[in-house]
């Protein structure tokens, strides 16, 4: 991909996020923390999308979810999970730090499971070719591979356009984090969220960006929003090419 972009006169730099530490199950305290900020945020998170969430139901939700037996216990499933959503999380954010560190225009990552097309390195030279004729110093987003079914996404109002390439949206969401791209200008509104609000660190990467748009909604800040129709990339993970690590 470097070797393909770099022939078609775009400068580019791959930075290469590996290290992990080792799975730890989070404690009772940390996992019933981390439940509390998905139910606050997903209370938020509705109410972006024009879903008239009822609060009472989010609490009603969120009490059967901590009082679920075993949820908590030594050695259940959920407790490692969690801290495998913050490993991940984590990882977003240190390459979201070494790209500001270059000061390039453009950020583009991959996870582990994104799965390259015969029409891959095309369709992103083309769509960074676009970008890069009068969109300086915009806040822009676009989800490169997908992942979740939309009608699970429920994000069908902030729909604005749709054209042969990509879905627009009002409001900047992401399905999931397997491929996305981000302008200079977002990856620093996003680091000045979570400067602000660093427990959004403490949550699963896709809904951190979620929460991190809602914050910068709440903030005025402006965003483009598209995601490939079809994806650039499969998401393996979904499609069952690629088996994931935290198995």
């Amino acid at each position: 991909m470097k070797e393909w972009l770099s022939n078609k006169r775009f400068e580019v730099q791959l930075i290469e996020i590996a290290y992990q530490p080792a799975i730890i199950p989070h404690s009772r305290s940390m996992a019933f923390l981390r439940d509390s900020i998905y139910h606050v945020i997903g209370f938020n998170w509705a109410t972006y999308r024009f879903l008239k969430p009822s609060f009472l139901f989010y609490v009603a939700t969120f009490l059967r979810k901590v009082c679920k037996s075993g949820r908590y216990a030594a050695g259940g499933a959920w407790r490692r999970s969690s801290a495998i959503e913050v490993a991940v999380t984590d990882k977003h954010i240190r390459a979201w730090a070494a790209f500001l560190d270059i000061d390039s225009d453009y950020l583009v990552v991959f996870e582990d499971d994104a799965v390259f097309t015969i029409d891959s390195k095309q369709l992103l030279s083309d769509l960074l070719e676009q970008l890069s004729q009068g969109q300086s110093g915009r806040n822009i987003y676009v989800d490169l591979a997908g992942g979740c079914p939309l009608d699970s996404l429920k994000i069908d109002l902030l729909q604005s356009d749709q054209d042969r390439s990509f879905r627009h949206y009002q409001k900047p969401v992401t399905n999931t984090a397997c491929g996305y791209l981000m302008s200079n200008s977002l990856v620093v509104q996003f680091h000045k969220v979570l400067t602000r609000k660093p427990w959004l660190r403490l949550i699963g990467v896709d809904w951190m960006m979620n929460a991190l748009f809602v914050n910068l909604e709440r903030d005025g800040a402006d965003c483009a929003c598209m995601h490939a129709e079809p994806t650039f990339f499969k998401h393996g993970s979904t499609t069952g090419e690629y088996v994931p690590w935290a198995r």
